[in-house]
């Protein structure tokens, strides 16, 4: 139909919207038609061969990119990936599984559903299809199934992350790699509208159609489908037939069919009422078992010890209905919420967030933590909620910020920096605190997220460690061993290479994310920082390569460096060199949380000794 539908493209048709040419289809759904070929083209001037069209369902294939020649690189690599536009009705559909090669450690601590683990599918594909076999020599790949916000709209490769990639359309992962389908990324469109117009004759491209107001948007018009049509978003006006969801005018039904009617209504109605009575008593059981089986999770290995149960209706009431102005913060499986009791006490509620199923598990996990230990400089747990969809944890509520928002945030609250003496003390408690859960704690507890944003500061500035929710217990029949096994998890830049590497944690792993800790009480930079410079963006690697050059002083916070004594400069220097060994490749080498303590508490004699001199 010239005018509405394009013509061919080479041997393939395209249907609308699709778009080849200013004179036809929807100009908002434009691919491009060169020498016979459809192609698809993204944001930084990449562009991909469509492969296959689905219009009754809006989706097409695009082909992935080859590599560089004896690299692993994806060609659009430059272009940092495929890119679509959000403002243009395309986006990725659920149903590609992506494999990420060539990453860098940075990916290390991206959770479910990314999986970077060493038995990732990705290292057999690569293993046995040769024209990958350039990315043999790159330990570390990943794999993830696309949908979600954060991938419908790119898969983006950089330096930092991932240089490579490859896509599958509906690969059932438990087949061997000979049986895989061909690579493939799966777009859809959206629906589009029927075509605009001004006037009767703009609708002459579209038969059966009349000039009529756009419902959806006043003041302009489209051209709608005359009575017994209907729009099938594919550039016809198609006649209704029975199933369609045309209306259909029917003659009036007689008297006795009126009764009948009126007679089914009351009956479906008696029967819709049975149905939302059986509904409501099956959700109660539902919710009964819900609620017993989460008093199970946490009554198990509790030492008999168990937490507070709060109602629902109080911590409801505590929260305003978990009104978003109580929000304190979000995490990547809860939210926290400032909450007010019946006698005044302010408390922090954290939930797992809605739909997050895996968030669920954490905050039930954090509240068996919690109700194992008791300490200065741990956060104390008040108690629990398990009656409600998502289960609630209470614990004492933390007035002053975390340690991450007086490091790298204090201008926005106002906050004074802190002196070297403070970042000592806050570095101590911090360290006594994940001892006492190392060394005191029965069974011992690896807390497995140590970083600035999880330690929290009181009235006094004093700290206390938070966000147990990856933290695991160390089982009876697992303190003889000297590590467990586990998938890998944690925060980027904080995260043991060695416990990602071999998925062994041990109390070690807790020291190496304290060292990063350390870096940012010195330096006050952060963990991770896409601004500085690329080979610098993990402070890590870029603090190694400034102590090698004996360079520590030249990076060491400004407020604390000028006007220091001393004594003070030689204890920054032993602080650096602790924070060495806590990061130090091999784990046998680094320190017990406990001799990090007891090193931090003997730096801070030094220095308060210094300051009576004075």
């Amino acid at each position: 139909m010239p005018g509405l539908i394009c013509g061919n493209c080479g041997k393939t048709p395209v249907p609308y919207p699709l778009s080849t040419g200013p004179n036809c289809g929807d100009q908002s759904y434009k691919v491009r038609c060169s020498a016979g070929t459809l192609w698809f083209d993204t944001k930084g001037n990449s562009s991909y061969i469509i492969t296959s069209i689905s219009p009754q369902i809006q989706r097409m294939v695009v082909k992935t990119p080859t590599l560089y020649p004896n690299t692993c690189l994806s060609s659009d690599f430059y272009s940092e990936g495929i890119q679509l536009d959000p403002n243009l009705p395309f986006n990725i559909t659920g149903s590609n599984t992506i494999l990420l090669l060539n990453c860098t450690d940075n990916m290390l601590h991206l959770q479910a559903p990314i999986n970077c683990s060493s038995t990732c599918i990705c290292h057999p594909y690569v293993n046995k299809i040769q024209e990958w076999a350039a990315c043999r020599r790159q330990s570390l790949c990943c794999i993830f199934r696309t949908g979600g916000s954060q991938n419908e709209y790119m898969i983006r490769l950089n330096s930092n992350g991932c240089m490579a990639y490859q896509s599958f359309v509906g690969l059932d992962t438990s087949l061997p790699v000979e049986k895989w389908p061909q690579p493939g990324l799966e777009l859809m469109w959206q629906i589009p509208d029927p075509p605009a117009c001004k006037n009767e004759v703009d609708c002459n491209i579209l038969p059966f159609s009349k000039c009529l107001g756009d419902p959806k948007n006043p003041g302009k018009k489209r051209c709608v489908c005359k009575s017994g049509r209907y729009w099938d978003a594919q550039g016809y006006c198609q006649k209704c037939r029975h199933g369609t969801a045309c209306k259909i005018r029917r003659n009036k039904t007689p008297l006795i069919a009126g009764i009948s009617v009126a007679v089914v209504s009351v009956l479906l109605m008696l029967l819709g009422g049975f149905l939302v009575h059986r509904r409501y008593l099956i959700k109660r059981r539902t919710i009964r078992l819900l609620v017993k089986e989460r008093e199970e999770i946490l009554s198990a290995n509790t030492s008999g010890k168990s937490a507070k149960v709060f109602s629902g209706k109080e911590i409801k009431k505590s929260t305003n209905y978990f009104d978003k102005e109580n929000l304190l913060g979000s995490g990547g499986f809860g939210e926290v919420f400032k909450g007010t009791l019946d006698d005044g006490t302010i408390v922090a509620v954290k939930r797992a967030k809605p739909g997050n199923a895996k968030g669920t598990l954490q905050v039930l996990n954090e509240v068996r933590i919690l109700c194992q230990v008791n300490h200065r400089s741990l956060v104390r747990l008040l108690g629990c909620c398990v009656e409600l969809e998502l289960p609630l944890l209470i614990y004492e509520y933390i007035p002053n910020g975390t340690l991450f928002e007086h490091l790298h945030g204090f201008r926005l609250r106002e906050w004074a920096p802190l002196s070297w003496l403070r970042r000592l003390v806050i570095g101590h408690q911090t360290a006594d605190g994940l001892a006492y859960l190392h060394s005191s704690a029965v069974p011992p507890i690896y807390h497995r997220d140590v970083k600035s944003s999880n330690i929290l500061l009181d009235n006094k500035l004093d700290a206390k460690v938070s966000d147990f929710g990856l933290s695991r217990l160390v089982e009876l029949s697992e303190s003889d061993n000297t590590h467990i096994n586990t998938t890998a998890q944690g925060t980027l830049g904080y995260l043991d290479p060695e416990y990602y590497l071999n998925l062994q944690l041990t109390d070690r792993s807790d020291v190496y994310s304290f060292g990063v800790v350390l870096l940012e009480l010195l330096t006050s930079k952060k963990a991770i920082d896409f601004n500085r410079d690329e080979e610098d963006v993990n402070l890590v690697v870029y603090m190694k390569r400034i102590m090698d050059q004996e360079k520590l002083m030249d990076v060491i916070d400004p407020f604390i460096k000028e006007g220091a004594s001393k004594v003070e400069m030689e204890t920054i220097k032993a602080v650096g060199n602790l924070a060495a060994a806590c990061l130090d490749d091999r784990r046998q080498n680094r320190p017990s949380m406990k001799e990090v303590a007891e090193e931090l508490e003997y730096v801070i004699g030094i220095v308060t000794g210094q300051a009576s001199k004075s």
